[in-house]
């Protein structure tokens, strides 16, 4: 259970969790006995507008003479992305449109609260994943046989492939988190500069470049963390 990221699946998942708490180790100082419970994490849902539960905190304990590093970690929920207020249902329905025709169509057939500018991003974030996400899915599913008509979008390979290794149940993407306990989309190899130069996206940053001054496009990393 020890990681970066922890995730559980209901309250009954949480109980099992909590109940371990002081038998587990400390992710970050790696001392047992110190950890508990430290409140909640809230978002705002995207397609309620409400505010929700998304993660539990857990302190390691430093106070009252024990011996915890002060540091706090989160128990997610595993149908919520971090930093994101898309959860993964919706991300799921987002890249089974995208894969399948223009990416401006997908978005309208969300009738999303969220910017064109967003699912793009986001969009983007995840064909930058693809080859981490693949090789979590190969040290658990092989690889599926090419579908019977041929594609040159690698996209409908990865969503393929995560079908294949968790056939039977509603979104994949959390059974994905779940299982890996990674997030789905990951912004850890997105912190320096990209050059965009991936098929589709040439203009969502017509802003940053004329349409006389052809060329590659790049990402500022404050855009990256949005």
């Amino acid at each position: 259970m020890v990681g970066a990221s922890w995730f559980y699946r209901d309250a009954a998942d949480l109980l099992t969790i909590v109940q371990r708490l002081k038998l587990t180790p400390c992710p970050h100082c790696r001392v047992m006995g110190m950890l508990i419970r430290h409140g909640a994490l809230q978002g705002i849902d995207e397609t309620s507008g409400q505010i929700v539960l998304r993660a539990r905190r857990v302190f390691c304990s430093n106070r009252n003479a024990r011996t915890g590093c002060g540091r706090t970690f989160s128990l997610w929920l595993t149908d919520k992305i971090r930093r994101l207020k898309v959860n993964t249902s919706r991300l799921w329905k987002f890249l089974k449109l995208a894969i399948h025709g223009p990416l401006e169509v997908a978005i309208r057939a969300l009738n999303s609260r969220l910017s064109d500018r967003t699912w793009q991003r986001l969009w983007r974030r995840f064909l930058l994943a693809q080859s981490r996400i693949r090789t979590e899915l190969a040290n658990r599913c092989p690889v599926p046989p090419p579908p019977e008509t041929p594609s040159h979008r690698p996209e409908v390979l990865v969503l393929a492939h995560l079908l294949a290794a968790f056939p039977s149940v509603a979104c994949p993407i959390a059974a994905f988190q779940h299982a890996a306990r990674k997030f789905f989309c990951s912004r850890q190899m997105e912190r320096r500069l990209l050059p965009l130069c991936l098929p589709g996206l040439r203009g969502t940053a017509s802003d940053r470049q004329s349409p006389q001054q052809p060329g590659p496009l790049f990402l500022l990393p404050e855009e990256l963390e949005q």
